[in-house]
């Protein structure tokens, strides 16, 4: 039964709740997480649309606030403010979509409810109103904080306990005009809409700076993408023609061909895909190089073609959506990490839901060095990559190439950006003599040496499908991260 105008005049326990959502149920999730960092037991948690966009708005402007705080250091390199800014600006898109989803989830919620003819449009939405309450508890946690000094003066103490009681009646007055808005929108009395916000700074084809700076940028390629390939012209073909439709150019593409019953070049749809990338001012290069010494060696001879400051490892099996190499190159700068990988996902898997398999750590501030030994805790993390877990999971997390995440990896396959210098400093896959011709894990083992000194992740949504081909790894027995120790060179 709708919700009608009539509605307005009744008692509020006789109007059906459009959602389980009010002031004082947001304040108190503010608050408890402030205190632990995470949502409290006992607190409403984001196992709602509404409580999850509540949350991720919550947790990009704890971020900001950080953010802003080290922003203002004068004793860093100049590096680290612009690392900072970079993050800003990320943290900020992030919190203004968390805005306008609440607001979308919000509005669907009411969507039975009838407006009268003369309901009040509110200028501001629900969700901006959540928005500034989540500001305010951040405001009222760390003036709170100033009160609390032990090495302040009482002058100083003072002035920040007066600000404290305003900041406390600030919130309390838009409280009650946050429950008041929802309260009239359910009785059909007052309406607001959910605008975009557009943001045009981070759009990189309305801010001029950036897309003058793409126009301007030369033909200079800022990504080498090395891929090892043998005896799989047409998966090789299909992987190419992914890199043909990116968003990112020009590329530089470096192709190490061991193929013994077809050579790559040979390959009529091979010479096809090579001649569209051409015409895109993409530069190809098709290396036969033999013999085979095993994957080690075969990377480390990518590696030795690379001139780009960054380099993407791409098995010749996988198919990346067109915004990838953008997406991870803009990560990789941001960052200031070792890698940033894509893990592939097997769509032949979509309706295989392995929830044992799922678990996910999010990189909730800046990526740094980790340790991962093989069988440690954090070796566990490798299962998110089985199959289409990852698939299942940004699809349950409602992810998209807008709103990715960053999370803890062991190692991500098949598809992976490094930065160049910090790659070959880590010792590249110079390693390939320590090991027999036939091996697997040599991709892991360089990752892990990457990770331990300049920190590695994951992005989320992936952006990389795997084509499931039989591998061509058959013996793998000699596994690099099990028979290699990681702290040699």
């Amino acid at each position: 039964m709708p919700v009608t105008a009539d509605s307005a005049r009744l008692e509020p326990e006789t109007v059906r709740p459009a959602f389980d959502f009010d002031a004082q149920a947001l304040i108190a999730f503010h608050d408890a997480y402030l205190q632990r960092g995470a949502p409290a037991e006992g607190t409403p948690r984001a196992d709602t649309d509404i409580w999850r966009w509540i949350e991720e708005n919550h947790r990009c402007n704890t971020a900001l606030w950080g953010e802003e705080d080290r922003a203002r250091r004068t004793d860093v390199p100049e590096s680290e403010i612009v690392r900072c800014k970079r993050a800003i600006d990320r943290y900020n898109q992030r919190r203004n979509d968390a805005v306008e989803m609440l607001d979308q989830r919000l509005l669907a919620a009411l969507d039975t409810t009838v407006p009268a003819p003369d309901a009040r449009l509110s200028s501001e939405t629900a969700g901006a109103m959540t928005d500034r309450l989540s500001i305010l508890a951040l405001k009222i946690h760390h003036m709170r904080l100033q009160t609390e000094r032990d090495d302040a003066d009482e002058a100083h103490l003072r002035r920040c306990c007066d600000k404290l009681s305003v900041l406390i009646e600030q919130r309390a007055d838009l409280a009650g005009c946050l429950d008041r808005l929802l309260w009239e929108a359910r009785c059909g009395a007052a309406v607001f809409k959910s605008y975009r916000q557009f943001k045009m700074y981070n759009d990189p084809t309305l801010n001029p700076e950036l897309y003058r700076q793409r126009a301007d940028s030369g033909r200079e390629a800022q990504v080498d993408v090395l891929i090892p390939t043998c005896d799989r012209p047409g998966a090789l073909a299909v992987t190419l023609t992914a890199l043909f439709a990116q968003t990112r150019a020009p590329l530089r593409i470096v192709i190490s061909d061991q193929g013994k019953r077809h050579k790559a070049l040979g390959a009529e749809e091979v010479q096809a895909v090579l001649r569209l990338l051409g015409s895109r001012g993409h530069a190809v290069e098709v290396h036969r190089h033999l013999p085979r010494r095993g994957l080690a060696e075969q990377r480390d001879f990518l590696l030795r073609q690379a001139r780009a400051p960054y380099v993407l490892f791409l098995d010749d099996d996988v198919v990346i959506e067109p915004d990838l190499v953008d997406r991870l190159l803009r990560t990789l700068r941001e960052q200031g990490c070792g890698f940033v990988g894509s893990a592939v996902i097997g769509m032949s898997h979509a309706a295989d839901d392995r929830p044992e398999q799922q678990a996910i750590e999010f990189w909730e501030g800046q990526v740094v060095p980790e340790a991962v030994q093989p069988d440690s805790p954090e070796w566990a993390r490798h299962r998110l990559h089985s199959a289409a877990n990852l698939y299942h999971v940004q699809t349950r997390l409602g992810l998209t190439r807008e709103r990715q995440r960053l999370y803890k990896v062991a190692w991500v396959g098949g598809c992976v950006m490094f930065d160049t210098a910090k790659l070959r400093d880590a010792g590249g896959f110079g390693f390939w003599r320590r090991l027999p011709a036939e091996h697997c894990g040599e991709d892991v083992y360089a990752q892990l040496r990457v990770m331990a000194r300049y920190g590695g992740c994951g992005i989320i949504p992936s952006g990389a499908f795997h084509q499931e081909l039989p591998t061509t790894v058959a013996r793998r027995e000699v596994d690099a991260p099990r028979v290699l120790n990681l702290a040699e060179g």
